[in-house]
């Protein structure tokens, strides 16, 4: 008997174009995958007309915020300003707000800016078999990519250092186990941005993880580079690019790669970048502080 699987398609907005690419994934996902929209709204914002049509879950901001996790949910985050869902990595309260409380074995979650250049079903049919807790992509110890300025989100000696990992998850599956486990961690005070949080814990708690593509140490040989590409810390690296699935910037249309994932693939936005660039650049400036501070102390050469 197949494993229960929820497959939640998460997006913030609903037009034509993704109504399609979320029924698309219905057709060609495994028979036994529940697929359903996720949908966030800040409070009293409108709800798509055609989100009715389709099975899905609606999720507002007030919603998550009353999640009852003293320090992800605090009113000032990791990076030392106001809480921020997507500046300070809080996207995981989105899905994690329906997951624990779904009935299932296994759980994808689906970007909406995520494209791929083959058959749904290839790709899921080839996880079929795994078993592991943790199927992310860009899968990255701390040693991997030691200046990465998401690392000061893990709290200290909740997560031994060499255990802190990291993963990129505009797709992404967890386990039932996985779900409950960072739940449990989350209320007795755990913290840290999504990217870190997920694969530190699991790994903290001997959970299994595995990359579905890509070249690092958590990909099976059969699926090196198979899914996608990307560059992790390299000398050239940008956002994650060069390569097929990064950050950014945002494709207007994904490659001509057989069976492959492409992220971002969406409209480029000029002003909501830039104002997101702001923001992220206003992060990374932060924490390059603190380490360059951290540093400085060590040395003796800080100030009093």
């Amino acid at each position: 008997m197949p494993p229960r699987t929820l497959l939640l398609f998460q997006t913030h907005e609903l037009d034509a174009r993704l109504e399609r690419a979320f029924r698309r994934i219905v057709r060609e996902a495994p028979a036994h995958f529940d697929c359903r929209v996720l949908m966030h709204l800040p409070p009293g914002a409108p709800v798509p007309k055609r989100l009715a049509n389709l099975p899905h879950h609606l999720v507002r901001t007030n919603e998550i915020r009353a999640l009852p996790y003293p320090r992800k949910n605090a009113a000032q985050d990791w990076t030392g300003r106001p809480w921020e869902l997507w500046g300070g990595g809080h996207v995981d309260l989105i899905p994690l707000y329906i997951l624990r409380q779904a009935e299932f074995d296994f759980a994808w979650m689906v970007e909406y800016d995520v494209a791929f250049t083959g058959h749904w079903g290839r790709f899921f049919g080839a996880f079929e078999d795994s078993r592991a807790d943790l199927l992310s992509a860009i899968i990255r110890t701390r040693e991997d990519d030691p200046h990465w300025v998401c690392w000061p989100s893990l709290p200290e000696g909740m997560v031994p250092p060499e255990l802190a990992t990291a993963h990129f998850p505009p797709i992404w599956r967890v386990s039932r186990r996985l779900v409950q486990a960072m739940d449990e961690a989350y209320a007795a005070g755990f913290n840290g941005h999504l990217e870190a949080a997920w694969p530190s814990l699991a790994r903290a708690r001997g959970m299994e993880l595995e990359d579905f593509g890509g070249e690092g140490a958590f990909v099976r040989p059969s699926n090196r580079r198979r899914f996608y590409t990307s560059s992790p810390s390299t000398a050239v690296q940008f956002y994650l690019a060069p390569g097929t699935f990064f950050a950014k910037p945002a494709m207007y249309r994904p490659g001509q790669r057989k069976d492959t994932l492409y992220h971002p693939v969406k409209p480029w936005r000029w002003g909501a970048e830039f104002r997101a660039g702001i923001k992220e650049w206003r992060i990374i400036a932060g924490a390059w502080r603190r380490a360059l501070m951290e540093r400085l102390a060590r040395r003796g050469l800080g100030s009093a």
